[in-house]
């Protein structure tokens, strides 16, 4: 298979669209303006991205800060692992001393924010394989046009079925199944409905959205409607049928939307209750290299200020310092959610 490119430049630090959909819609004073990128880290690049070509029809993207293309800028590809580099600015920016990584810029279609895989080198890492109700678990939605054509494409490539009874589970709105990609990470793959697909751009995915699942919505609630400001949407308790989709056949799942400018509702947070006798949640403690490591880089505005409202309000830096990094094109900070989630703060210049 034929790869493009990834920049060198670490995925939270130059990952983005050139210009993203959200800005004009952020309102007021709200410090974010949009969703750039959501990143997950992985093990192998070469590897995953291949799962979602092949699967999904997820393509490679050019980093936003590369050359526009032209008969003199080779196609892009994926950095081989050799030729992988450190960055003492990306190592502050993400606390990885020593480390080498790579970044996969990746396009969904019909998706308002890109998708990026991110891998780290000579460095320790973690590689548990999550439950979804973990606190700090992450999972990518997409709805596709053809569910069973894009189920037996990721069971071809060995993916895992996560639902109970390892097969799809019939909701009022269309049937849905979880899967786990060649690192374990979550994927919720649901069928769109008819409406959805008559009003999409060509291609598989008909629409994105992204999952974590918390130990607390008031708490998580804390974070991304008091201190950024962003709009909840209402709560919805989920079905019986909805929580085997997920693996339990028992049990509760609140379901709370939450609207970053330009995605409509591209986050949802997933507050589980489970009986005694499944598997207790474990919570998640990320580090930014272990893999399937959940990362939501927002742009923002104010971000010396919005740091310091950060820090007085109790959350911690990934950052060395929670001093931000400088590129030509942006300023650069992780903050850690509620739930270990990572957070970056990215203010264009």
């Amino acid at each position: 298979m034929r790869f493009a490119l990834v920049s060198t430049q670490l995925a939270g630090c130059v990952a983005g669209v050139a210009v993203l959909a959200g800005s004009a819609g952020a309102q007021g004073d709200a410090p974010v303006r949009g969703l750039y990128h959501f990143v997950h880290s992985t093990a192998d690049a070469e590897r995953s991205f291949a799962f979602y070509h092949d699967v999904l029809g997820i393509e490679l993207a050019r980093s936003p800060f590369a050359p526009a293309p032209s008969a003199d800028v080779p196609p892009p590809r994926i950095v081989p692992r050799a030729e992988a580099r450190g960055d003492p600015l990306v190592s502050d920016l993400t606390d990885t001393k020593g480390a080498r990584f790579r970044t996969v810029f990746m396009h969904a279609p019909n998706t308002s924010f890109g998708l990026e895989l991110s891998e780290f080198l000579d460095i320790p890492r973690g590689e548990r394989l999550g439950k979804p109700w973990d606190p700090g678990a992450s999972m990518i939605e997409f709805a596709v046009r053809d569910l069973g054509t894009v189920l037996d494409a990721a069971k071809a490539r060995g993916a895992s079925v996560a639902s109970m009874g390892e097969a799809p589970v019939t909701l009022p709105d269309g049937a849905v199944v979880l899967v786990r990609d060649p690192d374990g990470y979550l994927i919720r793959l649901k069928q769109a409905s008819s409406a959805a697909i008559a009003t999409a751009a060509p291609g598989q995915i008909v629409g994105t959205r992204v999952e974590i699942a918390v130990a607390s919505t008031a708490a998580s609630l804390v974070f991304y409607r008091d201190l950024l400001h962003l709009e909840v949407r209402e709560p919805r308790r989920a079905a019986a049928s909805e929580l085997r989709s997920y693996g339990l056949d028992r049990g509760t799942l609140t379901e709370t939307p939450i609207v970053i400018p330009g995605t409509g509702a591209g986050l949802t947070l997933l507050e589980f209750s489970v009986p005694n006798d499944v598997a207790p949640p474990e919570p998640f403690h990320w580090k930014i290299q272990d893999v399937g490591s959940p990362q939501l880089q927002l742009e923002v505005r104010g971000l010396d200020t919005l740091i310091e409202r950060t820090r007085a309000a109790g959350y911690r830096f990934l950052t060395v310092g929670a001093k931000p990094i400088q590129r030509p094109f942006g300023r650069f900070v992780f903050a850690i959610g509620p739930d270990a989630e990572l957070v970056e703060y990215v203010e264009p210049n």
